[in-house]
């Protein structure tokens, strides 16, 4: 599991790197899109093909896929689920209330009975959830735009100004020596 200092490393690695801000916020936030999809495990082969297939930077993508870690797992798919769940609900969609205590119930029983990587751990999660597997995908997928497009102007500006201050401590540097 990697840790909170590694993240702020890896963070003050992207701004240190070369390329444009626009390529460098463009693939932190194809990573941060790749974290929202309920695909764990395979974030990242997901995320480094699609920078590679979009001719971004890898390693900055990679880190992207940092946003969904063991603290904020529960954001990035319960919550969008959830939101989705009642938008379906108000639509007249008829889903099931989405209760957290139950369905908690429904996946320690089943990691009673099976292991995770068993397919039959899988085919009884799929069958318990599947009321709400429309409900995971279309969640998830929005959350996964809308935080891709937040985390690019967010990363966008982290890079432009610490260039920017970097530079301007250079140029004081400058001055100062001659």
């Amino acid at each position: 599991m990697i840790g909170l200092d590694q993240i702020k490393q890896r963070i003050r690695h992207i701004l240190r790197l070369g390329g444009s801000p626009h390529e460098l916020a463009k693939s932190f936030a194809v990573g941060v899109f790749v974290a929202f999809t309920p695909f764990i495990g395979l974030h990242t082969v997901m995320a480094l093909t699609l920078a590679w297939a979009l001719r971004l930077n890898k390693a900055v993508a990679l880190t992207g896929t940092f946003v969904n870690n063991p603290w904020t797992i529960i954001f990035v798919y319960v919550a969008p689920t959830w939101g989705t769940v009642m938008a379906m609900r108000s639509m007249g969609i008829d889903v099931p209330v989405l209760n957290y205590e139950m369905l908690s119930a429904q996946f320690a029983e089943t990691l009673t009975q099976y292991k995770l990587w068993e397919i039959a751990f899988w085919r009884s999660i799929l069958s318990e959830f599947q009321p709400y597997v429309h409900a995971f995908l279309v969640g998830t997928t929005i959350a996964g735009v809308a935080a891709a497009f937040a985390s690019y102007f967010i990363a966008y500006s982290w890079i432009t100004i610490y260039r920017k201050e970097k530079a301007r401590l250079h140029s004081m540097s400058r001055t100062r020596h001659d």
